[in-house]
């Protein structure tokens, strides 16, 4: 082989791409952690017919596939405070899942699916009740880290 062949060669394989790139990642349930502030909104089909939701709430993560937390939702003007637990789990293409138990009076159980976003400063939901659920909600939800730093 000779040197000019060589010298090609080389050029060719540091000019061709590469399969990763900077942003290519793997997730895991350590990528979320800290405090997260969040923003829901949706529907849900009543007796009556649509029922509007929306709301806020905080979460603290701990990176551990553990979530505790509160909302404050407003259904057609009836707003509650609600505490709530969760697990989570995230698969290496930065999805996953949420359960939620609420802990008041009123009680209930919701999941939803998740993808994380913004190197998991972000995240963000969508309900999935189980099939035949009577009057599933619809609800969206985008959820963001409160502080810059890992909590």
């Amino acid at each position: 082989m000779t040197a000019r062949t060589l010298l090609v060669l080389v050029s060719l394989c540091a000019a061709a791409p590469t399969t990763a790139s900077a942003d290519d990642h793997e997730c895991s349930i350590a990528t979320l952690r800290g405090a997260f502030g969040f923003t829901f909104s949706g529907t849900v089909r009543t007796a009556t017919g649509v029922s509007q939701r929306g709301g806020i709430g905080r979460f603290e993560i701990d990176g551990q596939g553990n979530i505790a937390g509160a909302i404050t939702s407003n259904a057609d003007g009836v707003v509650l405070h609600r505490p709530l637990v969760a697990t989570y789990t995230v698969d290496a293409d930065c999805t996953g899942t949420i359960a939620v138990d609420f802990l008041d009076a009123i009680g209930g159980h919701a999941t939803f699916d998740m993808v994380i976003d913004d190197d998991g400063r972000e995240f963000r939901t969508v309900s999935t009740p189980p099939p035949g659920a009577v009057n599933p909600p619809t609800l969206t939800a985008v959820a963001r880290r409160q502080f810059s730093k890992r909590d």
